[in-house]
């Protein structure tokens, strides 16, 4: 997409605190002194995608913002690459839907609305 002009949003950047206890994230942002949100922000800032994380808290916020003073090393990306699995795929898939259910639906049906999700 990105070759063609298109610049790819993150969905869930942050995937609601959910992974911040993984292992290999937990490892990196402890070697850069970083918190695993920032880790997960900079990951998307280095892949090119828009990074929009969400909070209501100021500290947080502020945190979140602070992707910019790092980078991530090519063998980091690549294990963070690696957490995405095909049942790590399903989820988002089982999420999406839920969403764009309740965010786009009119009618409290799906019809009309685009479900297909394209994983490569």
């Amino acid at each position: 997409f990105q070759d063609e002009g298109v610049v790819m949003q993150s969905y869930r950047s942050l995937r609601d605190g959910k992974a911040f206890d993984n292992p290999v994230l937990a490892k990196i942002a402890s070697a850069k002194g970083k918190t695993p949100a920032q880790i997960l922000g900079r990951w998307c800032v280095q892949k090119g995608f828009v990074y929009v994380p969400k909070s209501v808290k100021k500290e947080r916020m502020v945190e979140n913002a602070q992707v910019f003073d790092f980078e991530l090393s090519d063998d980091e990306i690549k294990e963070l690459d690696g957490l995405t699995t095909p049942e790590a795929i399903q989820t988002f898939v089982g999420l999406y839907r839920k969403c764009v259910n309740r965010d786009t639906s009119k009618d409290g049906t799906l019809d009309g609305v685009k479900m297909d999700i394209t994983e490569d």
